[in-house]
């Protein structure tokens, strides 16, 4: 029986390489083909099932050294003028990509929307690709007109990939929200919302543009969804929105400042936890109102709880039976899992690996 191949572009890098991990220990009978820019370059682990090729989004064909018989691709590298998407699309490949801001996230579904598509593309951009979006899909079970709150709290001691400080680059640019039906413009670092997290510290969170808020409403009974972050730097976060608040970040929002504007938020560490807290209002079967919480925590930290996220969605693709594949067609995370022993299985996928979940 041929093996399952799955091809992770950036394979080598801080979520791909924790990616890969998983994948591999989980499935003995899959292959991994791990993809990077540089050749020869050595996997991050020894394993006959693993295998490296060149992986260059910037080139015309990003696949060209992939080889046959891929079953499904992640990809974890930016892909700013969609080469990687357009090339799986044409080779009919599933594809889950997790690399984008929501400009980008946008220019994809239009991208798609050009093509013909014979397999899935599962757009997973949001928070921890979408892990955030994931856990309020089924916190919100059973719910009706419900209103979604995410906060993040980022901690400056994190690992941390090049590409996963990209957001800071869109701090003076205004972004829509849907509210009630209706749609607003807001700017990042506004709105603070005061937030306790599960490691017992307490800070305003302010909007930030990730496709979560563009998602969740495509679900019929989700009419909102907002998402916000701090740091676990105080003197960080004040500056960050006083700077933003003032003008001040976007005249340096040119590609002169670019390295002042990452060294004030994006100096990685060694690692440290990643905290969620979602918080939620609906109605219940019988129109009363109802508030719920959950608060998510991982402690390897936000490329660790990435990497599941990923992880959790592949699985749903490569364990879809052979003669019910899952139908052609542009997803988000949230809605490739259709029941509750979805979402149970889902809760118990992210709690093997440590992940810390509980909810009221």
């Amino acid at each position: 029986m041929n093996r399952k191949r799955v091809l992770i572009a950036g394979g080598y890098g801080a979520v791909g390489a924790q990616l890969a991990r998983i994948l591999h220990d989980r499935h003995p009978d899959l292959e991994l083909v791990l993809g990077g820019r540089s050749a020869g370059k050595a996997a991050p682990f020894p394993s006959n099932r693993v295998q490296t090729v060149v992986v260059d989004t910037n080139a015309d064909d990003p696949l060209i050294h992939a080889g046959e018989n891929i079953s499904l691709i992640i990809n974890a590298v930016n892909d700013l003028d969609d080469r990687l998407l357009v090339s799986a699309v044409r080779r009919k490949i599933p594809l889950i990509d997790i690399t984008r801001w929501t400009e980008v996230f946008n220019q994809a579904i239009r991208t798609i929307e050009q093509e013909e598509l014979h397999a899935p593309v599962v757009l997973s951009s949001g928070w921890m690709a979408g892990t955030a979006s994931l856990f309020a899909m089924i916190l919100s079970n059973s719910l009706q007109h419900v209103e979604v709150n995410i906060h993040a709290l980022w901690s400056l001691r994190d690992k941390a990939g090049p590409d996963s400080a990209a957001f800071m680059d869109r701090m003076s640019i205004p972004f829509q929200i849907s509210e009630s039906n209706t749609h607003r413009l807001v700017y990042p670092m506004t709105d603070p919302i005061k937030v306790h997290f599960p490691n017992g510290y307490t800070t305003p969170c302010y909007r930030l543009d990730t496709p979560d808020h563009v998602t969740l409403p495509h679900t019929s009974h989700i009419d909102s969804a907002s998402f916000r972050i701090s740091f676990d730097s105080k003197v960080s976060t004040y500056a960050l929105a006083g700077l933003v608040k003032t003008g001040v970040w976007k005249m340096i929002s040119g590609e002169r400042f670019q390295p002042f504007r990452r060294k004030l938020l994006y100096n990685p560490g060694t690692g440290s936890a990643h905290h969620l807290v979602i918080q939620l209002k609906g109605l219940d079967a019988k129109g009363n109102e109802v508030k719920r919480t959950m608060t998510v925590s991982d402690p390897l930290g936000q490329t660790h709880m990435t990497a599941l996220g990923a992880a959790v969605q592949a699985e749903k693709i490569l364990l879809m039976p052979t003669d019910k594949p899952r139908a052609p067609g542009i997803y988000y995370p949230e809605h490739l899992f259709d029941d509750r022993m979805d979402m149970d299985a889902v809760t118990h996928f992210f709690k093997q690996y440590g992940v810390q979940i509980s909810h009221s």
